[in-house]
């Protein structure tokens, strides 16, 4: 009897997955093979040319194509976005929304180059941005433009430092240079240029002409990203001084309190000399905004902006948030899993799970004739006022393992609708109108439109 108890024992015991040491010293062994190519690659010196690209609509600010983020761990390698394909057309907003888990975040940071190596890294993929950069000359020097007089005429004046100290030569008199334009913050003007980015292929040097300054990100959590020994104003005047050539410190301070007033700050000069504990929450997260707005950016990534903010500071920074966009005819990126703001803020919606891109369309297809079956069952569990039931509607099973994704539809098992079809290969993204898209057998016939409205 005890000989048979081993036995079961012993059977149990290897039908249990787990993996030995030897297995994990392999799996260390290979991913670091990895991770230090493609750290190698991120340091490298690259000129320009190498990830220059151009955009496939030129309508877009933005172009995510077949976007591969990975983790990689000692259990194995986390696919965490595993081939993302969509735009951002300028001058709109393009909402993510999905359960938590499902790669937006890992996404964001992938476009901002922020991803924690070298665990994290953008295995492969193309993420183009349209940019407005400043056009250099042989030097490598950004072209300032000249202000000149009524006669054409260079107009002169006197050189200060960075503290806005004028400089004075051996004999005590003002150092004089021509006098550059300034924008209506009083900030140096310089010649700019359009050009394609290519981000997932940039060296991270190379990076730092976009991110805070192009591409600005407004975080989840304003708290843990505004540094509490550093006042606003300093960190605030940071943002100009490192974007903006010959910037004084005068310049910046002038910038970032109208940066404040544009967000709604009452009393900036007070708000731009606190810490950040002196703050409220919504406050803290208008800083945030105007720290993003700082630099003239072209596209906002805002991660969960209301999340941690009640009902009524919620709706003051979205109205924000959608009136700055207009003002400075900006794009906007917005990440979250609340669908009321996607419903608000939205032009378009990109609907996300375990890592893919499952449905994607403009904001009243999505939610007005939704088509996959985790897009209808993320809508009934929005809580409504004409509901009947006492209980909130949840997907039944969990998520796959994403160390070991599956080929087939990620969401088979949760599905209520899956068929026969459902046990082949992953599905392929099927158009049912100019605008929507969705991943789903039950639409892959010759008329996916008639297949939705069958289903």
């Amino acid at each position: 009897m005890n000989f048979k108890k081993k036995s079961d024992d012993s059977a149990k015991k290897s039908e249990k997955h787990y993996l030995s040491g030897k297995e994990i010293r392999a799996i260390a062994k290979e991913n670091n093979k990895v991770m230090r190519r493609l750290e190698k690659y991120k340091r490298r010196k690259a000129p320009e040319e190498e990830f220059l690209g151009e955009m496939k609509d030129p309508a877009d600010i933005l172009e995510v194509e077949d976007l591969h983020s990975y983790f990689f761990t000692d259990q194995g390698v986390v696919k965490a976005v595993n081939g993302v394909t969509f735009s951002v057309p300028q001058g709109s907003t393009v909402g993510i929304v999905g359960e938590s888990g499902c790669g937006k975040s890992v996404t964001s940071m992938s476009i901002m180059r922020l991803l924690q190596g070298p665990q994290g890294q953008i295995y492969s993929g193309s993420i183009r941005f349209k940019s407005y950069d400043f056009k250099r000359d042989e030097k490598g020097k950004p072209i300032p433009i000249w202000d000149d007089d009524e006669n054409g005429e260079p107009v002169y004046e006197e050189i200060k430092d960075r503290h806005g100290k004028v400089k004075l030569d051996k004999n005590g008199k003002p150092l004089t240079e021509r006098r550059q334009k300034r924008d209506r913050y009083g900030t140096k003007l310089y010649e700019m240029e359009e050009k394609v980015f290519d981000i997932a292929k940039m060296p991270t040097k190379e990076m730092y002409r976009l991110r805070g300054r192009q591409i600005a990100m407004i975080f989840q959590e304003p708290m843990t990203s505004l540094n509490p020994v550093f006042t606003i104003g300093n960190q605030l005047d940071e943002v100009t001084l490192l974007h903006v050539p010959g910037a004084t410190k005068e310049e910046a301070k002038r910038r970032s309190i109208e940066m404040l007033n544009l967000v709604g700050i009452a009393m900036p000069e007070r708000v731009y000399n606190s810490y950040p504990h002196e703050l409220s929450g919504g406050m803290r997260q208008r800083v945030m905004i105007a720290m993003a707005l700082e630099g003239n950016p072209r596209l906002i990534i805002a991660d969960e902006p209301t999340t941690a903010l009640d009902v009524t500071i919620q709706a003051q920074i979205l109205d924000l948030l959608r009136g700055l966009k207009d003002s400075i005819n900006g794009s906007i990126l917005l990440i979250t899993h609340d669908l009321g703001v996607i419903a608000e803020m939205a032009d378009y919606v990109v609907v996300m799970y375990a890592g893919r891109i499952i449905e994607q369309g403009t904001a009243s297809e999505i939610f007005h004739h939704p088509m996959h079956p985790y897009t209808i069952g993320l809508q009934k569990s929005k809580p409504t006022m004409d509901s009947e039931s006492d209980s909130l509607f949840n997907i039944p099973g969990n998520v796959p393992n994403p160390i070991d994704m599956p080929d087939y539809c990620y969401f088979r098992e949760r599905c209520s609708g899956c068929k026969e079809m459902c046990y082949g290969e992953y599905p392929k993204m099927v158009q049912v109108s100019p605008t929507h898209w969705v991943a789903c057998h039950l639409y892959g016939g010759e008329n996916p439109k008639e297949n939705a409205d069958e289903n």
